[in-house]
């Protein structure tokens, strides 16, 4: 049996090259991004301890009181990090970049190794020699300010040394570089910048690491200090986090990779067809001379395994080398410690190619059985005849069969993704979309049957061909929809999303942008600001909003202890969590309203202040209009009515303000402000440099510098979501090869024989281009659709960017992909019209 399953493989290989394509391509994106999804979640998750920086962080914007510190040092050790954000510059001041000031105690880190260049301890790389401190960056950020080891930079009215670069920091976060990239200095360094001044924004990060049973310890913390007002955390819940974010993504990238797989089945049902029904006269054979069915169907079951087994084998290998070569390209981000031995190896790299092999195996078998039952219930007597034809349908012992093998497909799938959760709602969708489909095609059969017998066509013997093509049992326009149009709506949504961001980052947020932010100006600081801006440009225009920073303390006169008494960590979170509070102002923001109204009043003594909130802050704690909170500032109370929603921008927000109240409300809580300043960018670079000079808390962004990130971002973005949409319609490229080789052999003997019936040959070529035209506007239509009805929400909910007015976008690329994959299969059909129609009746 294997002798000869091989040598009739080996005979028409050449008709499977679909097959296998198909299966390598999807095989190869689940490969990859399972391969990848372990490693980077060993790696991430391998010590939360370290990334947290202890058993429990409590962070606050002030230190902890005395009892507080002693009741945690009586518990366990503890360890202070206090950060904050500021802008460093080169040697000669003309370079400023963001950075995130780190000043550590000598108990740091808990877990972990800090690793610096030189190796020296970090006491004396800190210290001062002569009249410059010590200062250890990141490598990055010495690499954009052009300095190195033993060159100088300024921080605030200090001057400092590099003394040495981090190589490896355990607590590093993962948002670090949109923060700042990290400078470590000494506290009395830090004294000498005169950064801290009241009202300064600085972040206690106090990290503890105890033996004791966390939850009993976060319940006795509890105990002993019930209104507790800092942002409490666990390693276990930062470790489940992380987990939860991994495994949402991961899921929607394998879910990704399985839908290509998914397309590409289809081109494997239709690849075996084309195969089987060349050996028809086979198996015919095969049984008119005594081969019983049972050697019959192992032959070719064995076949269809094998030819799956070579293409999972193939993806499989192609998966671990874009994983590895991806892994090189990100350096050590995600590396990944050789003391984890050989089950963790194989658990990384081996479990995800057994799987990927094990599905490449299943998905062939599960879209191939079909046509193999068809082809292997065939009559025997049929050969005879001269006219072997495949069963209708497929015998009833095999649609079983078939069934309970997608049955293990499906679990299969569930149990391995990551969050089964999300993949159960691939699978819903998957299933609406294939019942719109089939609605769909019943409902086009049914339109074209109708137009014919209505007499649409008319005396047109092309129109009435093309209409009756359409609903033939044996017509391309199932596997047609189902393999392009799914890939169609995959690259319709890829589209309308990346044009949305590229005109949001071209267009849009240039026009309207400022060319500088400003963060922690001081009430002193306004007009000495906004006069010293308007001399370097008397076209500057300089808007200034206070930021007032408290915590939520009640909710319709309740306490938020009481509120959330049943749930200890979401109490923890809501009790800890601070909210930015502004003034509307201007709007520089460009807040819109997603329910109630705004005011034009100020606020009025002795009466709760009227307040938008943003829509998230109010959906999490499903807040409405009507609704009144009190908010803790500083041991005092606000006290607010919601008066309306308001969404932010997106791309455009520099604030992110949760709460917005009536003018004088926060009068007497403002101990900073925010700002914008419009201006020519030549001119920005110059207030930059006179901002850092004169006042030094003043922290700057240039809009520019935020459009280069954010462009660099995105062109990673917009490759990777290119390259999805560029595999996905490879394969249904080939799935429509596939569907063209499957048809093109009854089209061409059924126009040949038209044509010996008297058809003239325009009339034909009139007909098949009518019917691939028919087929094209079909396809482009259902897949400009479902790709808008998918894109559009995205970009509204997730971007909080208008896509609506792009739909032509993708409806011009779904019609330009469509024409070309099914013209492009036309043209070879209407070339081969072309050759002797009695050769072509002779070959059949």
């Amino acid at each position: 049996m294997l002798r000869f399953a091989l040598s009739d493989l080996r005979s028409r290989l050449s008709v499977l090259k679909v097959f296998l394509a198909c299966l390598i391509l999807g095989v190869t994106l689940v490969a990859a991004t399972a391969i990848l999804y372990r490693i980077i979640e060993q790696s991430l998750l391998a010590d939360t301890r370290a990334l947290l920086g202890g058993d429990v962080e409590l962070e606050a914007s002030e230190p902890l009181p005395t009892e507080v510190l002693e009741w945690i040092s009586a518990t366990g050790s503890i360890s202070l990090v206090r950060e904050l954000n500021t802008l460093v510059s080169d040697e000669l001041g003309e370079s400023f970049y963001n950075a995130e000031i780190l000043v550590a105690d000598a108990a740091y880190p808990l877990y972990g190794e800090l690793k610096l260049t030189p190796d020296q301890s970090r006491a004396a790389l800190l210290a001062r020699q002569g009249d410059r401190w010590g200062a250890i960056i990141d490598p990055m950020l010495a690499e954009r300010l052009g300095q190195t080891i033993g060159d100088q930079i300024e921080i605030g009215a200090a001057t400092f040394r590099i003394s040495a670069l981090i190589q490896a920091q355990p607590d590093r976060s993962l948002n670090a570089n949109w923060r700042g990239l990290p400078i470590m200095i000494s506290d009395e360094a830090l004294q000498a910048t005169e950064l801290i001044r009241p009202g300064s924004v600085v972040d206690y990060q106090y990290r503890v690491q105890t033996d004791r049973n966390l939850d009993a310890w976060l319940d006795e913390f509890e105990q002993a200090f019930p209104d507790t007002r800092w942002d409490i955390t666990t390693f276990a819940e930062r470790s489940e986090r992380l987990a939860q974010r991994l495994d949402q993504i991961a899921t929607s990238l394998i879910l990704i990779a399985f839908t290509t797989l998914f397309i590409g089945g289809l081109g494997v049902a239709n690849s075996i067809h084309a195969y089987l029904d060349e050996k028809l006269g086979t198996i015919a054979t095969l049984q008119t001379l005594g081969l019983r069915h049972g050697p019959l169907i192992g032959i070719y079951l064995l076949q269809v395994g094998m030819l799956g087994s070579l293409a999972g084998i193939i993806g499989g290998a192609v998966g671990l080398a874009l994983s590895a070569v991806a892994l090189n390209l990100a350096g050590d981000a995600f590396a990944v410690s050789a003391s984890n031995g050989a089950g963790q190896w194989i658990a990384q790299w081996v479990v995800p190619l057994l799987l990927s092999w094990l599905f490449a195996v299943l998905t062939a078998y599960v879209f191939a059985l079909p046509a193999l039952a068809r082809a292997l219930a065939a009559s025997p007597a049929g050969l005879f005849r001269g006219k072997v034809q495949a069963a209708r349908h497929e015998p009833h012992l095999w649609r079983m069969a078939s069934y309970g093998l997608l049955a293990v497909y499906i679990v299969a799938l569930l149990v391995w993704l990551p969050s089964t959760q999300l993949g159960f709602f691939f699978l819903l969708a998957l299933g609406v979309l294939w019942g719109m489909l089939e609605g769909l095609i019943r409902g086009l059969r049914y339109a074209a049957r109708a137009l014919e017998n209505g007499g649409f066509a008319g005396s047109s013997f092309a129109r009435r061909l093309a209409l009756a093509n359409l609903y033939r049992p044996d017509s391309p326009l199932r596997a047609t929809l189902l393999s392009l149009g799914t890939a169609l709506t995959l690259v319709v949504a890829c589209t309308l999303l990346v044009s949305t961001l590229l005109r949001a980052l071209e267009s849009t947020i240039p026009a309207e942008a400022p060319a500088l932010i400003l963060y922690d100006v001081f009430p002193d600081q306004l007009d000495s600001l906004e006069s010293g801006l308007r001399s370097l440009d008397p076209l500057s225009r300089t808007e200034l909003l206070p930021l007032v920073r408290g915590r939520l303390a009640a909710i319709n006169t309740k306490p938020i202890a009481e509120l959330l008494a049943d749930d200890s960590r979401a109490r923890r979170e809501a009790m800890g969590d601070e909210y930015k509070l502004s003034y509307l102002s201007g709007n520089p923001e460009d807040l819109e309203l997603v329910s109630g109204s705004w005011w034009a009043s100020p606020a009025a003594d002795g009466e709760p202040a009227f307040m938008a909130m943003e829509d998230r802050e109010a959906n999490e704690l499903g807040l409405t209009v009507g609704d009144r909170v009190e908010f803790s500032v500083e041991g005092r109370t606000i006290a607010a009515e919601i008066r309306a929603l308001y969404q932010q921008k997106g791309l455009q927000t520099r604030f992110w303000f949760e709460g917005v109240l009536q003018d004088g409300a926060l009068d007497t809580f403002i101990g900073r402000y925010v700002g914008v300043v419009y201006q020519s960018d030549a001119a920005a670079k110059k207030s930059q440099q006179w901002l850092a000079r004169n006042t030094a808390n003043v922290i700057t962004l240039r809009t520019a510098d935020w459009l280069e990130t954010a462009g660099d971002l995105l062109g990673k973005a917009t490759a990777g979501l290119a390259a999805i949409a560029a595999v996905s319609l490879m394969a249904s490229l080939l799935v429509l090869s596939s569907v063209v080789s499957v048809s093109r052999r009854r089209q061409l003997y059924e126009a040949n024989l038209l044509h010996c019936l008297g058809a003239r040959h325009r009339a034909i070529r009139s007909a098949m281009l009518l019917e691939t035209g028919l087929l094209t506007v079909i396809s482009t239509i259902f897949a400009t659709a479902l790709g808008s009805l998918i894109a559009l929400p995205l970009a509204a909910t997730l971007l909080k960017l208008p896509a609506g007015d792009l739909w032509w976008l993708g409806a011009l690329t779904a019609g330009a992909v469509s024409s070309f994959a099914l013209l492009g299969g036309l043209l070879p059909l209407l070339r081969a019209l072309r050759m002797n129609p009695a050769f072509l009746l002779r070959e059949g």
